[in-house]
């Protein structure tokens, strides 16, 4: 009898054991996840505003002075095309393998588009694809996603001094803002109504909603075009 309570205590206390070490497991590999997925989510603004700012600084490059006005193609909050010669010389040639030398007008597009929506009650957060296209004469064509964003207008077209312009030839500067929400939210709704379902109050719950749903990570640059401003 004692050797079958001993038996017993010890799957008791085996068991109780085991609990507490996947406890701990499962809490060390949530925050291990967090804290991993945070960095993952500034690394990413990091890459498309890396990107985005070298493309830049090809704006408007070996278009001559009298076609200035049409370096910049198309300049909306969420749609940006600039001219730029890309292959115009082997010293400037944009690194493809295959391109010819030419004179012929190359262009640089980028378009913020819709990509996700997430229901939470009566909020919807909606998240939004960066999506860059390169055109190299004589029929180069990449278009490719460069990452996901949280704000649906990420460029403002900005004057000398740094006042958005009434008029596209005003544009002397590019200002790009890049935002992302706590990667949390985009992936667990569970962690959403774990903080909600706490709170009584239900005015406080929206505002702790609105203030869960705001963006958490930014990044934000100014880039001047020599060739906008001559």
């Amino acid at each position: 009898m004692a050797l079958v309570l001993d038996l017993i205590g010890g799957l008791f206390i085996g068991g109780f054991l085991i609990i507490i070490a996947l406890s701990a497991t499962d809490t060390a590999t949530t925050e291990f996840y967090n804290y991993n997925s945070d960095a993952l989510v500034q690394q990413s603004l990091a890459r498309m505003s890396d990107v985005i700012q070298h493309d830049l600084r090809k704006m408007g490059f070996g278009i001559p002075e009298e076609q200035k006005n049409t370096i910049l193609a198309i300049s909306q909050p969420n749609h940006l095309k600039f001219l730029a010669h890309l292959n115009s010389d082997p010293d400037c040639k944009i690194n493809i393998s295959g391109l010819s030398i030419d004179n012929i007008v190359d262009s640089i597009e980028y378009r913020v588009v819709p990509f996700d929506s997430i229901d939470y009650y009566d909020t919807v957060i909606v998240t939004y694809q960066v999506r860059r296209r390169v055109f190299v004469s004589p029929n180069y064509v990449n278009e490719m996603a460069i990452g996901i964003i949280g704000n649906p207008n990420a460029f403002r077209y900005l004057d000398q001094v740094g006042h958005p312009v009434a008029f596209m030839s005003e544009t002397r500067m590019v200002e790009v803002t890049l935002t992302a929400y706590d990667p949390r939210v985009v992936l667990s709704k569970d962690w959403v109504d774990s903080r909600l379902n706490e709170i009584g109050n239900e005015d406080f719950r929206k505002q702790e909603l609105r203030r869960l749903l705001r963006a958490s990570y930014w990044r934000q640059t100014r880039l001047i075009s020599k060739n906008l401003k001559r």
